[in-house]
């Protein structure tokens, strides 16, 4: 794990390479997700392997959280990553972070029972709780940097482009 001032480092030296370089900011993440049987996929994301399943209520084998679980995981991750990087970068010791989130979603929409209900979240709620002895003024600067810039809280708020291909490939009939 990095020490605190190993990950101030790290930010340090990349903002200079970005303002020098402002193509070496551009980021391209890719995921490959491949079904593996029922409602079971496994996302091959760098070297790692993430695993989307649904609970046995919902068809699933309940061997990994369903998508929008995974949703909710990312947001929770990438606002306590910017935290503590917002944290590090402003020489601040922060001794835990939890991030509580929670969702509202209306299954009307995913299983088309009513087309005006939206198949997705309606709402997202997430609480972050900061254990440290920074003072109030340094904690609002922390809580104004982190929120502004997390970018999976960032892509929920704003609509993004979501460019679809579908590839049919026929095999033999049977």
């Amino acid at each position: 794990m990095k020490s605190r001032r190993d990950l101030k480092e790290i930010i340090e030296s990349r903002v200079r390479l970005f303002k020098k370089k402002p193509e070496a900011a551009q980021y391209r993440p890719t995921v490959v997700t491949e079904w593996k049987g029922g409602l079971l996929n496994e996302n091959k994301i760098r070297d790692h392997i993430l695993l989307s399943d649904y609970p046995s209520p919902a068809g699933g084998d309940n061997k990994a959280p369903n998508p929008m679980e995974a949703l909710l995981a990312a947001l929770g991750s990438c606002v306590s990553a910017v935290y503590v990087e917002y944290a590090a970068t402003l020489d601040m010791k922060l001794d835990s972070v939890t991030v509580e989130l929670s969702g509202a979603i209306d299954l009307r929409g995913l299983f088309n029972v009513d087309p005006d209900v939206s198949p997705g979240f309606e709402k997202i709620s997430y609480t972050v709780t900061i254990k440290t002895s920074e003072p109030k003024e340094k904690m609002d600067e922390l809580i104004s940097l982190a929120e502004s810039h997390c970018p999976v809280s960032d892509s929920l708020k704003r609509v993004v482009a979501v460019d679809r291909k579908v590839n049919v490939e026929p095999t033999g009939s049977d």
